[in-house]
């Protein structure tokens, strides 16, 4: 019994260090399974789309869309213009837009930069965004009309607004030329006649009249004289 005696202490001490040992070795298979695992975050997150190399470019340029009895329907102003075939779109810094419903009704659009779908009539307007709203009574000044330069760079959101004007500020608003809806999914600010209101989205559907502002809104109404 004494020859086996050290044999049963060392077992012993073997069996009450295995769950130190089997913890060990779990934690350095955690550890190996973190750090071989990919990134689940970025392989979820979608790829930029691949615009590709633009096959032209233009200083001062002009776009021009006319409709079917060759009237024209919109024209887009910009300082340099990028076309890129892949995406069959037109990048566009200092970007204008002027366009003209057959109701009447006109829209005239700035941002520092902008982007023209082609065939689908969709333009983005990114960084200082200011687009204007007119129905068919309203009558713009030519300086409202051309100086669109100056725009929300020097403060035109204080500028006061004729009768049947709304003023739409975002650092991003994307115009749907053919449905006529104007949508943001970042803080807004909407003038009209007095009125400033401010929102955290927007959707404004021109031909159903409707004005849907979503998050958190506040701001002062001031209404019409009769």
């Amino acid at each position: 019994m004494s020859g086996a005696s050290p044999q049963m202490d060392w077992l012993a001490r073997a069996q009450s260090a295995a769950p130190l040992v089997l913890a060990g070795v779990l934690a350095g298979f955690t550890w190996w399974l973190v750090v071989s695992s990919p990134d689940v975050g970025s392989a979820a997150r979608p790829p930029e789309p691949d615009r590709g190399t633009p096959d032209y470019e233009l200083a001062h340029a002009r776009l021009a869309r006319f409709d079917a009895r060759g009237r024209l329907e919109a024209v887009i102003d910009g300082e340099r213009m990028r076309h890129y075939p892949v995406t069959q779109t037109v990048q566009i810094d200092a970007m204008q837009l002027a366009l003209r419903h057959p109701d009447g009704r006109r829209v005239l659009a700035q941002a520092r930069e902008g982007e023209w779908s082609e065939g689908k009539g969709l333009a983005s307007l990114v960084g200082q965004a200011d687009v204007r709203l007119a129905d068919a009574a309203a009558a713009l000044s030519a300086q409202q009309a051309t100086g669109a330069s100056e725009g929300a760079n020097a403060g035109a959101g204080q500028e006061r607004l004729g009768p049947g004007v709304t003023q739409i500020l975002g650092e991003r608003l994307d115009l749907d030329t053919r449905a006529r809806v104007l949508t943001s999914q970042q803080a807004v600010t909407v003038l009209r006649e007095g009125s400033a209101v401010r929102a955290q989205t927007l959707r404004h559907d021109e031909p159903a009249g409707l004005t849907d502002l979503g998050g958190r809104v506040h701001g002062s109404l001031v209404s019409s004289p009769r």
